[in-house]
């Protein structure tokens, strides 16, 4: 029996992930809403789960980081412990396409914040991205 041998194989598209950019800002080509896409839009999505508390999300109560409720703690290596343990954990349970993943979280006691660092990469392009920002109190 003889095997058939397709040469024109398409080569594998790598997946491409895109959302809305949440600045809602006018695309010049078709003046609709800009789309983000692949790293920016994994990015986007990191900062969006962050920065949402528990049930702010209406069906979904356990999508978030709840980071708002450790800021005003007092500033010591607990609650420092305590926001990379929450950032940790909402990134690995709700956001699927980010694979490895390290978080640094630098506690500035004199200008009452922290400053946190996010090294991620893509799972399936291994595209590599870092997210640096700064949480502090809102009075």
């Amino acid at each position: 029996m003889a095997n058939y041998i397709n040469n024109n194989l398409k080569e594998q598209k790598q997946p491409s992930y895109s959302d809305l950019d949440p600045s809602f800002l006018r695309s010049n080509k078709d003046n609709d809403i800009s789309i983000v896409k692949n790293t920016k839009s994994v990015r986007n999505s990191i900062m969006s789960l962050l920065s949402t508390a528990y049930g702010e999300r209406l069906f979904q109560p356990n999508i978030g980081g709840s980071l708002r409720s450790v800021l005003f703690d007092p500033i010591d290596p607990i609650s420092t412990f305590e926001i990379k343990d929450r950032i940790l954990n909402t990134i690995r349970n709700h956001e699927p396409r980010v694979g490895v993943l390290y978080v640094d979280v630098i506690s500035k006691s004199n200008e009452n914040s922290y400053t946190v660092n996010i090294e991620f990469s893509i799972s399936s392009t291994g595209e590599r991205d870092t997210i640096t920002t700064t949480l502090e109190r809102i009075r």
